[in-house]
């Protein structure tokens, strides 16, 4: 979840680095959709489940927690 926040952070901000540079329109085109695709990733990434709870050092776990947790990641 934090990539695609990010993600979507830095496409805003190429955006808005577009917009600034569309005087040289080719370079303010193409950051502007690089920054299109980059908010789209990050938004058709986020699969909406929410942080996945890790245990912490030394907590261990079962042999079956340990797979469910590998199989939710």
């Amino acid at each position: 979840m934090r990539t695609s926040a990010v993600a979507c952070v830095l496409g805003a901000l190429a955006a808005l680095l577009g917009g600034w540079l569309v005087a040289r329109w080719c370079l303010g085109l193409v950051v502007i959709a690089e920054g299109a695709l980059m908010v789209t990733w990050g938004i058709l990434r986020d699969d909406g489940a929410g942080p996945v709870s890790l245990p912490r050092p030394g907590q261990g776990g079962t042999l079956a927690e340990v797979l469910e947790r590998a199989r939710a990641s």
